[in-house]
């Protein structure tokens, strides 16, 4: 473009501000075109890329818009309506908040019941073992009363003669006799000797006078010590008897007593003489008559096992080779044989009332029941045959 030349001599020349308008107003232009038509290029390009709907896509895309025309039209009712009042706003909360605590009390409830449930399946695996263990043992033993039965029918019969037992004339027990026991049951001998722990209790009891003593009074003209019955039980709870035969020996109180006992308990597998031990040259049975052959006031009371009478009879046997005065007594394991010192319980243990030691009653016995206004009258009973004590023989 040719420059004009200024015609006012002095004034400032605007040429060059208008050239450079002019060329920016043209790259401008130039720009504008490129986009122009680079855009139309895209939005061809993107039209041409673009896949037609199918008659199912349609479909969907229709109920989609219903959908959203039905939730428009819940949205224009609820904001057409009256907000609520406070009231209402307060009584949605109680309810949210006893709907949170029911379901609160749900979910704990449900743990307990998923732990109770995985206590029962350990319950049921654990009876399920036994129940598996006892099906087994069942299994052995109908298996080995099989064999035991193809045993027998195979097994001759012995014929065994009867034992002849006399019964010799019985006698009463001397009053000033010394009376042990022998419990004879499952083809064992078990010798009760009552005399030794009772002097060890009363060693006991003599060292630790001061100590438990609480008492002392007269009563029938005799001199009465009475013990504290709580340390003496404590004491004796953890004394050792120190029985050589392998017999517990246990003292036995109760608050409501003033008197204390005593129980000899014998080990009735394997403890004792056994019956094939008897005829041996010694056993533990025949040290213990040699050493009561030497008492004359030795006195043994044996009570017998039906089932074990044949080891009575060797027991016996050797009693009276030494010389010794005895008795005896079967009543299938339900003894009660009084004696003046003790009795034999069912279950085959020794036991007796101290009745020189009298120690304090913890607390007062219950009250006797009270007497009907009208007890019914009893009948009299017809008279029995006379009590027996028991006898020598």
């Amino acid at each position: 473009m040719a420059r004009r030349r200024n015609s006012g001599g002095d004034g400032v020349s605007l040429d060059s501000l208008m050239d450079a308008l002019t060329n920016v107003v043209a790259v401008l232009i130039l720009v504008l075109l490129l986009v122009s038509a680079d855009v139309k290029q895209k939005v061809e390009q993107f039209f041409d890329d673009i896949e037609p709907a199918t008659p199912e896509q349609i479909e969907e895309s229709k109920k989609k818009i219903e959908e959203l025309e039905k939730e428009q039209q819940k949205l224009d009712q609820l904001l057409s309506e009256e907000p609520p009042s406070p009231e209402d706003i307060e009584a949605e909360k109680r309810k949210l908040a006893l709907l949170e605590k029911t379901i609160d009390d749900t979910e704990k409830k449900n743990r307990e019941l998923l732990a109770n449930l995985d206590q029962l399946k350990k319950l049921e695996a654990q009876k399920r073992k036994q129940r598996d263990q006892e099906e087994k043992k069942t299994s052995l033993m109908q298996e080995e009363i099989s064999r035991l039965e193809s045993l027998l029918d195979e097994t001759p019969v012995l014929s065994i003669p009867a034992t002849e037992v006399s019964i010799p004339v019985s006698r009463a027990v001397p009053k000033n006799s010394e009376t042990y026991y022998a419990i004879v049951t499952q083809d064992r001998l078990h010798f009760i000797d009552p005399f030794t722990p009772v002097e060890t209790l009363e060693d006991q009891v003599k060292k630790n006078d001061r100590k438990w003593l609480v008492e002392r009074t007269k009563r029938g003209g005799e001199r009465i010590r009475i013990y504290d019955q709580a340390k003496l039980a404590e004491y004796f709870s953890k004394f050792d008897f120190k029985n050589t035969r392998n017999q517990q020996i246990k003292i036995i109180t109760n608050p409501i007593h003033t008197r204390v006992s005593m129980n000899i308990v014998p080990d009735l597998k394997e403890g004792g003489t056994h019956i094939d031990e008897m005829n041996a040259s010694s056993n533990t049975f025949i040290s213990i008559l040699k050493k009561l052959r030497n008492n004359k006031k030795a006195v043994i009371f044996f009570v017998v096992d039906p089932k074990s009478f044949n080891t009575y009879l060797q027991a016996r046997s050797l009693t009276d080779k030494a010389g010794i005065s005895a008795g005896w007594e079967m009543n299938s394991m339900n003894f009660d044989t009084e004696t003046g010192r003790g009795s034999v319980n069912a279950q085959g243990s020794f036991g007796m009332m101290l009745k020189e030691l009298e120690v304090t009653r913890l607390k007062d016995p219950p009250p006797p029941p009270p007497k009907p206004k009208n007890p019914p009258k009893k009948e009299p009973k017809p008279a029995g045959p006379p009590k027996i004590g028991p006898k020598l023989d």
